[in-house]
């Protein structure tokens, strides 16, 4: 009999164990869909670097004989799509995204901030402000504007890439990359880049 209920105590102590890491789990796998865990969970510099290349692949090719700067690029930092502010995660996206482009030949880098120095207008378009320092430069030829948006969804985040020209508004080239997460014992993991 002693032996019984020794038993059973053992199986109910195990049974309220397990039930309690069940819903610590499921805890942790809400938790773990942050958009700090996504960035850390993902190789940021093989997907900034490559979206990059591609992106610039895509920009109209300059004159490397002429006097003139070419390929001029005004880089803003990565905006939230939902309230077009930089968040402080987000910068170091931006900051890898300006040196890879500075970094590909004949490409110059300018920085400027989304919402001081650019703007989205409600259809869509950029829009550069009157800032003294920056129409300077672009009187030295910054022949595109390069903008990066993201989403952050439960399971997703979409990074989308666009190169404007600045004097009539078209998208020159545009990257975007859909990146799916899991989270499972609390622990995240990127299903595709």
């Amino acid at each position: 009999m002693f032996m019984l209920q020794k038993s059973l105590i053992s199986l109910l102590t195990a049974l309220i164990l397990l039930s309690g890491c069940s819903s610590t789990q499921n805890r942790g796998d809400n938790q773990c869909l942050t958009f700090e865990d996504k960035l850390q969970a993902t190789d940021l510099s093989n997907l900034i670097k490559n979206m990059a290349a591609e992106l610039s692949n895509g920009l109209p090719k300059f004159d490397l004989k002429s006097s003139d700067d070419y390929g001029v690029l005004l880089v803003a930092d990565f905006v939230n799509v939902n309230t077009l502010k930089t968040e402080q995660n987000s910068l170091v996206m931006s900051d890898m995204l300006r040196t890879y482009l500075a970094n590909l030949p004949g490409k110059k880098v300018i920085q400027v901030e989304f919402g001081k120095d650019i703007r989205l207008s409600d259809s869509g378009v950029i829009s550069l402000t009157r800032n003294t320092d920056l129409t300077n430069k672009l009187k030295v030829g910054a022949n595109q504007v390069v903008v990066g948006t993201y989403l952050d969804l439960q399971n997703k985040l979409i990074i989308n890439l666009r190169a404007i020209d600045p004097s009539n508004q078209i998208i020159s080239s545009a990257v975007v990359r859909e990146l799916k997460y899991s989270c499972t014992g609390g622990k995240l993991n990127l299903l595709n880049q």
